[in-house]
């Protein structure tokens, strides 16, 4: 049983280590900056994560409990939506986070192909392959490396995913994505599966962006 347990954490390891080798490659890069300059970098990195992990789920884990489609149940689907953009939004007005001071969106990039991609790949791409890595093969390693306990492994899986967002410098960002990673780990709990957690991560991308659009262009 303790060998089987082994060889499972080490198989759900796998596309975490995959997913966090290709997100940190181009730092080993010379021209690095050029790349990122020109607005590349993340589609380039999107693209790269999602067809080398999705093939990696469907050969390995899609059969696996917990790892498939699941139960959507829409009272709880849009309790847990709630939960999310409160964390987003009142969350940091809570916190006493100020302002954000991200660059302002301009009307120039609704024109622009490789932003508009970008934007794609935020709010339908990347919510699928984030799921599946840390909602589904690091919480089910976490679940075995903490002999089923579900609010270790959470606690564990929330921490990892918020780190792993290092474009977050600010503690309080940090603790914002721990929360958040705590609804979806709740969505995945509750369903018995996957496609709940992805249909918030999506949603939540989707609101984020659109209210970000609308502020910027008022």
């Amino acid at each position: 049983m303790i060998k089987k347990n082994i060889y499972l954490i080490i198989i759900n390891i796998l596309p975490v280590l995959v997913m966090f080798g290709i997100t940190f490659y181009p730092y080993l890069l010379p021209n690095r900056s050029q790349l990122y300059q020109a607005g590349l970098a993340i589609p380039v990195l999107c693209i790269l994560e999602f067809i080398i992990i999705i093939p990696i789920y469907f050969i390995f884990f899609r059969n696996r409990k917990g790892m498939g489609i699941g139960i959507i149940n829409s009272k709880l689907l849009f309790i847990f939506l709630v939960a999310i953009i409160f964390c987003q939004y009142a969350g940091p007005v809570i916190m006493g986070m100020g302002a954000n001071k991200e660059l302002m969106w301009n009307r120039d990039l609704l024109t622009d192909p490789i932003f508009l991609s970008t934007i794609f790949l935020m709010v339908f791409i990347v919510p699928i392959y984030e799921e599946i890595v840390f909602r589904g093969c690091l919480f089910d390693a976490l679940l075995l490396c903490f002999r089923g306990r579900i609010y270790l492994a959470s606690i564990a899986t929330s921490i990892t995913f918020a780190y792993f967002h290092t474009q977050f410098t600010d503690i309080r960002a940090l603790i914002i994505l721990v929360a958040i990673s705590t609804v979806l780990v709740c969505a995945r709990t509750f369903s018995k599966g996957l496609l709940m957690p992805i249909i918030l991560h999506i949603s939540m991308n989707g609101i984020v962006m659109v209210v970000k659009m609308i502020i910027s262009f008022n």
